[in-house]
């Protein structure tokens, strides 16, 4: 059995969509789902669509891979790739309509093929209904994002922490790039800590969590908003993932 731990957060794929101030949403839960297991084993995911708009609305259940290329996400058609874990994605029901007000559930079954070309596959909603906005026919797609870990051996690296002191106008932030160089989904949870010189904890706080691909890279920036007296500090950032390794950096900064 593929072990499994829902997250409701999500960077590729938003899980729920505006249509308008007046239409109300589509939403999908989970967001995300965090798996890990092995080649061969399968995993089935249930998904439930909410039709907070004013009309039915119809879908086609797909599958896409996503990869990293360039750094960044890419969403590449079930079979194209060897080893795409989409393409053995089966969904119960294969399409449905959700009326205005009504939650509807979809099933997933996917399987880790030999040698898998993604680590992460989006489960889409693929919007059939025809909308007029603005003169143009536009179509709604939500999905949720499932990413796959054969091992625990995800690991990632982050660039020299760059602190920005506080300001009259402004609040203290840092900043840095956090990278995935391993073969495996990252789950980095974030903690800004700010340190006196005889090394007291004068602050802390929880940043937003982090998801990342292999191969991918993305920009951090936290704030702190607390008053921090006159001083030399020293701001340290630890990242935890979820195989419990921890990376942590530091610059020292001057509050004036």
């Amino acid at each position: 059995m593929i072990r499994k731990s829902i997250v409701g957060f999500v960077f590729f794929m938003l899980p729920a969509l505006a249509l308008s101030a007046t239409e109300g949403t589509l939403s999908v839960s989970p967001a995300v789902v965090m798996l890990q297991g092995n080649v061969g084993q399968s995993t089935t995911q249930t998904m439930t669509i909410m039709n907070v708009t004013s009309e039915p609305m119809s879908f086609d259940m797909t599958a896409k891979d996503v990869v990293v290329r360039d750094g960044r996400r890419t969403l590449v058609n079930a079979g194209e790739l060897a080893g795409s874990v989409a393409n053995t994605a089966i969904f119960s029901p294969k399409s449905l309509t959700v009326a205005p007000g009504e939650k509807r559930t979809v099933e997933v079954t996917v399987t880790i093929p030999n040698n898998p070309a993604a680590r992460a596959i989006i489960a889409m909603f693929q919007g059939t209904t025809k909308l007029q906005r603005k003169g143009m026919q536009i179509t709604a797609s939500l999905g949720t994002l499932l990413t796959f870990a054969l091992s625990d051996n995800a690991s990632a690296e982050t660039s020299a922490l760059v602190v920005t002191p506080p300001t009259a106008t402004s609040n203290l932030s840092v900043a840095q790039k956090l990278s995935n160089e391993s073969s495996e989904p990252v789950l980095a949870q974030g903690m800004l800590a700010i340190v006196n010189p005889a090394g007291t904890l004068v602050a802390k706080q929880a940043m937003t969590p982090r998801r990342l691909l292999p191969g991918e890279t993305t920009g951090v920036k936290a704030e702190y908003g607390g008053e921090l007296s006159a001083g030399r500090y020293r701001a340290l950032v630890t990242y935890v993932l979820q195989n419990n390794k921890t990376l942590t950096s530091s610059a020292e900064f001057d509050v004036r």
